[in-house]
């Protein structure tokens, strides 16, 4: 018999192509994966995995085995998931607290990803703002909560376990007959003077502070026009040419044809989406890997021009 935790590990390595890379999704050490593996092979008496230079790929064995794994993992996924359904309040699934933006742009890939795995195993997506998604996990009410902060700040929310996701980038969006609209990069101070429209969220949010932040290192004090707590009623009142805004790229992405959206001109203002959990999940469980899902669809978001999805 052999530990299936240690089958999920040789998956992912092998779909990966590496120890690191799948270090990297499961939040371990490549050293604690290369273990995982040689005690897969300790406990079955075969090589699984061939290592070379370039990266780690099945051996016929290792393909014989990962054969198997969606209806060995399948299996025990429904396992668990009827078992844990007789604990106190427990449902066996997994309850993730998100804000609009990200449960667009980051959530769905790594929900997808996560029920192919875990089939047996629902998840549940709760709209939430960060502070709100942080109360429920305080209340036992989700298992994560995706939240924003101000990197190199002090956090925000000191009784959470913060994973970083993505850090993401704010961009400028103009009318399109702004003077600017055709620019690549846009010098905040060169906007100095005009009419500004923001998030109406308070000053401990973190969209604020970056905001207000950007603009004292540019040298001016912003005239705010409007706030709205929604950004795309902030790209409507931009394209409408009430004035021009700093919108982060996660709720940018699939912006109107009206606007122009640019990048900032030396140093780019930028928020910290994070993972927050009240403990560490076991390594190996459903949780810790859907944690993994979600830094993985961080990872890929880093990878591409933030303008693309803008």
């Amino acid at each position: 018999m052999f530990d299936v935790r240690r089958l999920r590990v040789l998956d992912e390595v092998v779909r990966c192509g590496s120890l690191s890379a799948a270090a990297t999704v499961l939040s371990y050490t490549t050293s604690a994966i290369s273990q995982q593996v040689s005690a897969l092979e300790r406990e079955l008496g075969v090589p699984l995995l061939i290592r070379g230079p370039t990266g780690a790929r099945p051996t016929p064995a290792g393909t014989e085995l990962l054969a198997h794994t969606g209806t060995i993992l399948s299996a025990v996924g429904a396992a668990e998931r009827a078992v844990a359904a007789f604990a106190p309040g427990g449902s066996g699934g997994v309850r993730v607290a998100s804000f609009a933006s990200a449960a667009a742009m980051i959530l769905p890939r790594a929900m997808m990803r996560f029920r192919a795995a875990f089939p047996g195993v629902p998840v549940e997506l709760i709209t939430a703002d960060p502070d709100d998604g942080v109360a429920l996990l305080g209340d036992g009410k989700a298992d994560l909560a995706l939240i924003t902060e101000v990197p190199g700040e002090r956090p925000l929310y000191p009784d959470v376990v913060a994973v970083p996701v993505y850090d993401d980038e704010f961009y400028v969006v103009l009318p399109q007959r702004h003077r600017f609209a055709g620019a690549t990069d846009v010098p905040l101070t060169a906007l100095a003077r005009d009419q500004w429209i923001i998030s109406s969220a308070t000053g401990r949010c973190p969209d604020t502070r970056v905001f207000r932040g950007a603009c004292r290192r540019a040298g001016f004090v912003p005239t705010v026009a409007f706030r709205s707590e929604d950004y795309t009623t902030v790209q409507s009142m931009v394209a409408a040419g009430l004035g021009v805004s700093l919108v982060p790229s996660l709720a940018a992405a699939g912006s109107r044809d009206d606007v122009a959206v640019r990048r900032v001109a030396g140093t780019r203002p930028a928020r910290r989406v994070g993972l927050a959990i009240t403990t560490t999940p076991d390594p190996g469980s459903a949780l810790a890997a859907f944690v993994g899902l979600i830094r993985t669809e961080g990872i890929r978001l880093r990878g591409k021009d933030r303008l693309q999805h803008c």
